[in-house]
């Protein structure tokens, strides 16, 4: 006889979220659906070495990766990842000369 784990019934979820990807997703934190692969907030933030607070006020100021929400989940898409972290690009700050600073004088 085989015995299976399932989920409690307030969160049973329908469609392409269930079974096995709903395990790799809690367990490892990514799961891939139609070919493109998401990460959990939790596994953005081991990726980044910030923590997951961190990732929800980048969200609340607007400035982190796009996400996806259904519910209360939230999943990242990874294929944006690249295009966000290029738009945070910023270029060196350049050293004042110190000629500059003594123009006063």
């Amino acid at each position: 006889m085989k015995t299976t784990a399932s989920l409690p019934p307030d969160s049973a979820l329908l469609g392409p979220l269930d079974g096995a990807l709903l395990t790799s997703l809690a367990t490892t934190g990514e799961v891939q659906l139609a070919g493109r692969r998401y990460v959990t907030p939790g596994r953005l933030a081991m990726t980044f070495g910030v923590t997951v607070r961190t990732i929800a006020r980048w969200d609340a100021n607007r400035i982190g990766p796009p996400k996806i929400k259904v519910g209360k989940l939230v999943l990242f898409d990874l294929d944006k990842l690249p295009d966000w972290l290029a738009s945070r690009e910023t270029a060196p700050v350049r050293a004042a000369s110190r000629r500059q600073g003594r123009a006063g004088r």
